[in-house]
């Protein structure tokens, strides 16, 4: 990557993690707890298809594009479901503490 490709997925990232920690803090607990669990889903299911890349792997020369993408998949996946599964935790944490 150049280094304003770079810099644009960088900026991209950062900006989807601070959304992310903004919506943890301020979806209400129920739909809290509807993103956790669809985020968990959804990293299942990336994990599921980086696994069936990579058992390929060696067999496919195109598969090197595939298997960087899907890594970045599992990894943003992963950042998402780490994200909404601490706010959900602080939160009812928080919420018990109060009461």
């Amino acid at each position: 990557m150049d280094p304003v490709s770079d810099h644009e997925a960088v900026d991209y990232i950062a900006t989807r993690i601070t959304d992310w920690e903004r919506a943890a803090q301020e979806l209400p607990l129920p739909e809290l707890r509807a993103m956790v669990a669809t985020c968990q889903d959804d990293l299942a299911h990336s994990l599921n298809a980086f696994n069936g890349i990579f058992a390929d792997h060696d067999e496919c020369q195109e598969c090197a594009a595939a298997l960087a993408a899907s890594v970045g998949t599992v990894a943003r996946q992963a950042t998402a479901a780490a994200i909404f599964a601490l706010g959900l935790s602080q939160r009812v944490r928080l919420a018990a503490q109060q009461n």
